[in-house]
């Protein structure tokens, strides 16, 4: 039985029988109490997640897998409804105003796992849940070198042995499983028993000991069998499988309300199809400004011109720098650091999971403190055909909106304003609003157009449009979808001929809404930066500067856009 850390932080008091003349201790204060339960949560948090607890940089339970049996997850909403009470239970009115706004998120960010774990039950319908932890617990061991690489070795060595419990588990829970939730999970386990299988071993190749070398290949072994024999059992459940994937109306306009998102459903989809029809119109135009005889033919030339494979990190290192330099020249915002990330080709045994991303050292990371902006590049093993499908992706236009988004001013500068900040409350460095996260990155990629760069060139205004097109069809898939107005078919129908991507892109996109409604985060939190931008600039006429703006609000941290705009005393409505 797991002791309440919250009631022995926070309400523990002292009685000394027989002792009438010794008082009982004040009670703490509502600052006091708030921190308790705060702290008391996120250790509970973390001891019931421990794969997701490691990337952050918490390794006290690096040892341990998630706890996936029913009895678990019935533990684990119960802890978050006491939490859930107790912070709610705390006069607002004494508390200061980043802990008042900090609770309020949290409260949000509690509300969101009960509508995963107790109303949508997730973890009974969704095989995926599964197949993710399966390589996420492993892949943050792995990822940073925050350990030595035996002490890793053995994290890793103790976690595979917790798999086949783990899978024998999700067996038992899985039931009413929509059918697309089914074929993607089998598609990723495909990846992920090759990453077991052969990845993992080799990250530990230079380990010499050789008794921990028997007990990698032996729990190697013990994951990847229960891995496949999860995936002999998905597909045999696979005829069965009827559950739907649609959330309806009021569960998605609480996860709306989980991101202190307060506009109704029907406001949101409005302003993302009126953000669509803008950027298609200016989508269609900027390809005549390309190739004004052959419109069709501007997304190709743009294209075809892309590195080699060779020159491909050097030519992403020196975007990054020339970002920097606009970035200062242009007054965009004020880098905590001159610091950058190390541009570098994804490792192997990540390249199944990471295309080109930033990874950065999470929020308690003491040691593993350097940043990585990972780019995949084609594999020499590949046909020459697929390797020049994916250079021509990575085309100079891309490679710079990619960057922006990736690194600066998107999610590395996020992580340079966090790591400046360290006397964040303890709340606040854990905030990860998907709006806020997601929104400013996105955000940037059309900000810093506006801003000069690129000078106007139109090649890159398409690239920046066909990204913003794409994140505008998430937004419109994500809500007609979860409400019955589209199937799923019809969604990657939309994808590919609204939004101009490719057949399996549009699949995989339109299938990542089912599962993940959320990712209308990106056009949504865009809209609302943008809204708070303009009302600040109406607010404060010409006393209005750009970088001030951009600069308060990255030094508030990843909190919903709603508690920024609070914080900067903007008034006006989030769209």
């Amino acid at each position: 039985m797991r002791p309440n850390l919250t009631r022995m932080l926070v309400f523990c008091s002292t009685v000394v029988l027989g002792s009438p003349a010794v008082a009982s201790p004040a009670p703490p204060s509502a600052a006091a109490a708030y921190q308790a339960i705060v702290k008391a949560h996120f250790e509970a948090q973390w001891l019931a997640h421990p794969a997701s607890a490691t990337p952050l940089g918490v390794h006290r339970y690096d040892e341990k897998l998630d706890d996936v049996s029913a009895t678990a997850v019935a533990g684990e909403i119960a802890r978050l409804k006491d939490a859930a009470a107790k912070l709610r239970a705390i006069d607002g009115t004494k508390l200061s105003i980043t802990d008042r706004d900090d609770r309020d998120v949290l409260l949000g960010a509690i509300d969101g796992q009960l509508l995963q774990e107790e109303t949508l039950q997730t973890w009974r319908h969704d095989p995926g849940n599964y197949v993710n932890l399966l390589t996420s617990a492993i892949f943050g061991l792995i990822e940073r070198d925050f350990a030595s690489l035996s002490i890793r070795m053995k994290d890793v060595i103790a976690r595979e042995n917790a798999m086949p419990a783990m899978m024998a588990d999700a067996k038992k829970n899985l039931a009413d499983m929509p059918p697309v939730f089914v074929d993607v999970a089998l598609q990723n386990l495909d990846g992920g028993i090759s990453f077991l299988s052969t990845d993992v071993p080799a990250a530990f190749r230079d380990v010499k000991d050789i008794t921990l070398q028997n007990q990698l290949t032996a729990s190697t072994k013990a994951s990847v069998d229960a891995a496949k024999d999860f995936r002999a059992w998905l597909t045999a459940e696979k005829p069965k499988a009827r559950g739907s994937f649609v959330l309806g109306r009021a569960n998605l306009q609480r996860l709306l309300a989980s991101d202190l998102v307060d506009v109704p459903v029907e406001s949101v989809l409005a302003a993302g199809e009126a953000q669509f029809a803008k950027d298609h119109a200016a989508y269609v135009e900027t390809e005549k400004l390309i190739n004004a005889k052959k419109p069709s033919r501007a997304l190709p030339e743009v294209q075809a011109d892309h590195p080699d494979a060779t020159h491909l990190i050097a030519v992403t290192r020196e975007g990054l720098a020339s970002l920097q330099i606009f970035i200062a020249r242009h007054h965009i915002l004020t880098l905590p650091s001159r610091m950058l990330p190390e541009v570098a080709p994804t490792p192997p045994f990540a390249r199944a999971v990471i295309f080109g991303q930033t990874d950065a050292p999470g929020a308690f990371e003491m040691r593993a403190t350097k940043a990585y902006y990972f780019i995949t590049p084609p594999d020499p093993k590949d046909p020459p055909a697929k390797q020049e499908e994916l250079l021509a992706y990575w085309n100079r236009p891309m490679l710079q909106n990619l960057t922006v988004h990736e690194a600066l001013p998107g999610h590395f500068t996020q992580y340079l304003f966090q790591r400046a900040n360290p006397q964040w409350p303890l709340a606040r460095k854990m905030a990860g609003s998907y709006t806020t996260t997601e929104g400013w990155a996105h955000y940037s990629e059309q900000m810093m157009l506006e801003q000069g760069l690129s000078n106007g060139n139109p090649r890159y205004h398409l690239t920046q449009l066909q990204d913003a097109l794409l994140r505008d069809c998430r937004l419109i898939a994500s809500i007609k979808m979860h409400t019955g107005a589209i199937t799923l078919p019809q969604a990657t129908e939309m994808m590919q001929t609204q939004c101009f991507q490719p057949t399996a892109v549009a699949l995989g996109e339109a299938r990542r809404g089912t599962n993940d409604p959320g990712y209308y985060s990106y056009t949504l939190g865009k809209l609302e930066i943008l809204k708070l931008r303009a009302d600040a600039q109406k607010q404060q006429g010409r006393a209005f500067n750009l970088t001030k703006f951009h600069d308060g609000f990255m030094n508030s941290g990843l909190v919903p856009v709603s508690i920024i705009r609070r914080e900067m005393g903007v008034a006006g409505s989030a769209l």
